[in-house]
């Protein structure tokens, strides 16, 4: 895994930390047993001295030769060396430093009917870890860094077993199409928490799988049966036009074969979309490369298309498009997204005026309608949220939304300045 945040990362750092903290915590063990395991030596020396002492005393009332050159009898603390008699409270015991690396380990010996003696032994020469502190240290830290190289190899090898089975599960999910999705590949997988996540990703992926043979049975489906009735509306309406009639009823006619043929446009755009063929499988950000499409035809003829929608209403319309705005995108595509954000703007004006124009490479079309109910604001675009006001099903700005997306353009939808609701349609950025 690259992720600089991976699993297996943070299980060898995790390793990597445990070891560290263990040989750190075994160095300073080992340190501090030295140290008293020293200082316990000298404690028992002085306490065989005390002995050695007392029973001299007790036999000849006198004190013996010290049992070791290094042990020194002083009746008060006026004999002491000066480095150890200006330390305070010497003469209870203890151990002191002195000048130029000097130690001392101090016992008071108990005399019966004499003042007490103070036992000194100048251990400097005698002492074990301090001289050799720098080669026990080296020694330590070899053997930290020796445990850090084991335990990181070690940890790195348990990790990228342990994360191997998550990262070809991985990319065998993030690698699966929409119309080839994997089944029955849970069998490979050990028999542990990965294996339960592959058997919940497989029998996902079954549910899945059904589903889109489902809807891909129903596309088909759709796509007969809608067929079947446009070609019957668009022959008809063709034999219809080799007659002499009357010329509104010409003009009634041309409407009814202008409609049939962009609605058998967006059943194919709609059946595209459903199948995601329409970007062939490619991201909102980079949809399939199309020649540039004038917007002002596509504009006017959907407002033609449309005006029955504002019949009986005092509504006008402003069409305000240089001729050199262009979207580059499928022209069948860019016409349901414009009728449907259009067809909004008719439907919910019953008076004033509905304006299209063009600014800063996007498309805008205001009208002066209610606006938007703030209620729904947030969820303008989810498959079934409508205003109170609206008849309809609350999926054309859904199915506006989705094939902007798809080829390439960011649909918004925004209370206007005075009132009303602007739509904006631009390329994606």
């Amino acid at each position: 895994m690259s992720a600089p945040h991976s699993l297996r990362r943070r299980l060898t750092a995790a390793f990597a930390l445990i070891a560290m903290c263990t040989a750190l915590l075994f160095s300073a063990f080992a340190l501090i047993f030295m140290y008293v395991l020293e200082d316990e030596v000298f404690a028992n020396m002085l306490a065989q001295e005390t002995a050695h002492q007392q029973a001299s005393w007790r036999a000849s009332a006198q004190l013996a030769p010290p049992l070791r050159p290094y042990v020194s009898l002083h009746r008060d603390s006026a004999s002491l060396p000066d480095d150890l008699r200006r330390q305070p409270g010497v003469t209870g015991g203890g151990e002191f430093f002195g000048a130029a690396g000097r130690h001392y380990h101090v016992r008071q010996l108990a005399l019966p009917g004499a003042a007490p003696v103070i036992l000194v032994a100048e251990v400097s020469r005698e002492l074990m870890v301090r001289p050799r502190l720098p080669v026990v240290l080296g020694l330590l830290g070899a053997s930290l860094l020796a445990m850090l190289a084991l335990t990181l190899a070690l940890g790195y090898w348990l990790a990228w077993r342990a994360t191997r089975p998550l990262e070809a599960l991985a990319q065998l999910v993030g690698s699966a199409a929409p119309a080839q999705l994997p089944k029955g590949f849970a069998a490979a997988y050990p028999a542990n928490e990965v294996g339960a996540l592959a058997r919940a990703l497989d029998d996902a992926m079954a549910r899945v799988a059904a589903f889109i043979e489902r809807e891909q049975h129903f596309t088909r489906d759709a796509s007969h049966e809608l067929r079947t009735p446009l070609a019957v509306i668009e022959g008809a309406a063709f034999l219809l036009a080799a007659h002499p009639m009357p010329p509104q009823a010409a003009q009634q006619l041309q409407r009814i074969r202008s409609a049939a043929t962009q609605m058998a446009q967006t059943l194919d755009t709609l059946l595209a979309l459903a199948r995601e063929d329409l970007a062939q499988h490619a991201p909102a950000a980079q949809p399939m490369p199309s020649p540039p499409v004038a917007l002002l035809p596509l504009v006017e003829s959907t407002v033609v298309q449309l005006a029955h929608l504002l019949d009986g209403k005092l509504v006008e319309v402003d069409v305000a498009l240089p001729p050199h705005a262009t979207f580059s995108v499928p022209p069948a595509a860019l016409r349901i997204v414009l009728a449907n954000i259009i067809g909004n703007a008719f439907q919910h004006s019953q008076a004033g005026c509905v304006r299209i124009g063009f600014a800063d490479g996007a498309l805008t079309v205001s009208d002066d309608g209610p606006g938007i109910d703030p209620a729904i604001q947030a969820r303008l675009f989810e498959a079934g949220v409508k205003g109170s006001a609206s008849s309809g099903h609350g999926l054309g700005l859904s199915i506006a939304r989705r094939l902007a997306s798809r080829i390439g353009l960011e649909l918004t939808l925004q209370a206007g300045a005075q009132g009303g609701t602007v739509a904006a349609l631009a390329p994606a950025k």
